[in-house]
């Protein structure tokens, strides 16, 4: 399905009819907003952020610059407000699927396999997210605290007693941080779409972080 959805939106986003039409211009700038937010990491990806231009994210979004301007300041806003709702998905996939009754290792393989699946599904997507953002002056500040999130999120998952409660956010943030710089790798080496054989590599990393510091 993920991929379908890929390939659907790679042939460009639907236009609205031309015309008139029975839609409210409320209705019509939502639909622009949501196209211009999805066609960010396509010119991300195609230019890098410091070289993407407002034309190339128009171009792709299918929409008018004037359009562009009624939704965002400049491309940097666009960015973000892409760049949130990418980590916002993400973390819908890490939270979604797993039992939170099951041991730590399991849930951690469940939540951290949705999470790359996600991820590789979306190479585009995944280069904004881990190579593009923290790259930026202007908005890696924004990705370190979504790393963090994710640190809170991995430190209340964890086994109770390892590390002592004094340092196990600082713990999380050790693992996550290496997992992120993981994932720039792969993208960088244009391996995103393998991603997901990872899971059981990055988890039984995580699980033996998590043993030593208890042992």
């Amino acid at each position: 399905m993920a991929k379908a959805r890929a390939r659907s939106e790679s042939s460009g986003p639907r236009r609205l009819p031309r015309g008139r039409h029975a839609l409210a211009p409320e209705q019509v700038q939502a639909d622009q907003r949501r196209r211009l937010i999805a066609a960010v990491p396509g010119a991300v990806a195609e230019h890098g952020y410091e070289a993407m231009s407002v034309a190339d994210i128009v171009k792709r979004a299918a929409v008018s610059r004037n359009a562009f301007y009624n939704n965002f300041a400049d491309k940097q806003e666009c960015f973000a407000v892409a760049q949130e709702a990418g980590h916002e998905g993400l973390l819908r996939a890490l939270t979604a699927a797993c039992d939170p009754a099951a041991p730590f290792a399991e849930r951690l393989r469940c939540a951290l396999g949705a999470a790359l699946e996600a991820l590789g599904s979306d190479p585009d997507l995944a280069r904004l997210l881990f190579v593009e953002a923290p790259s930026s002056v202007e908005l890696a500040l924004r990705h370190h605290e979504w790393l963090r999130r994710y640190g809170d999120l991995l430190s209340e998952a964890a086994p109770a007693g390892a590390p002592a409660p004094a340092s196990r956010a600082e713990f999380a943030q050790v693992i996550i941080g290496g997992i992120s710089t993981r994932i720039a790798s792969e993208v960088l080496s244009g391996e995103a779409a393998k991603l997901p054989s990872l899971t059981p590599q990055l988890s039984d990393y995580v699980v033996a972080f998590y043993a030593q510091a208890d042992a």
